[in-house]
């Protein structure tokens, strides 16, 4: 045989391929937790760990912040939302409308994440609806929304979804 030369793979690949084993961890846990029973048990640990990440994820300073200033935290909390959605999205999908200072709506149009989470159930044939999917990242985004005084209504929509939240 002769020498074979290993190319550093492109990041870009690297991306989607890192993406798929993310989106194919989440379908296969969420099948083996619906399979047990304990999808609500396992919710509430990632809202957990969650809560104990966003000093981390938001400054120091967050819980100072969101009692002093909540209409700042409130900002920052939504673009800090839009800027994590481009791990799984292109922010070319993601719209953000300020309602107020008070409101705002994220869309997802044409959700990278909902599509190939489709095509990853539909290869690995997992009990999966990837739609659910999307309704548990909701009710974990919605608990810890709750933190910072913010309401959030989530819609799924054909292709996407749609995503209010409201400042207490």
């Amino acid at each position: 045989m002769g020498d074979l030369a290993i190319k550093e793979m492109p990041l870009e690949e690297k991306y989607d391929r890192l993406l798929d084993d993310y989106l194919l961890a989440i379908a296969t846990g969420y099948a083996l937790h619906k399979e047990l029973g304990v999808i609500d048990k396992c919710n509430d640990l990632s809202v957990k760990v969650q809560k104990k990440m966003l000093p981390s994820v938001l400054g120091p300073v967050f819980k100072l912040l969101k009692v002093l200033a909540p209409g700042r935290t409130f900002k920052q909390v939504i673009n800090q939302s839009v800027y994590t959605f481009q791990i799984t999205e292109p922010l070319s999908n993601i719209e953000l409308s300020w309602v107020s200072d008070r409101e705002a709506v994220m869309r997802i149009k044409n959700c990278e994440r909902l599509r190939r989470s489709r095509e990853l159930v539909k290869k690995t044939g997992l009990n999966v609806d990837p739609k659910e999917l999307c309704e548990i990242e909701y009710q974990t985004l919605k608990e810890i929304g709750k933190e910072f005084g913010i309401d959030l209504a989530w819609e799924l929509e054909e292709n996407g979804c749609r995503c209010t939240g409201k400042l207490k």
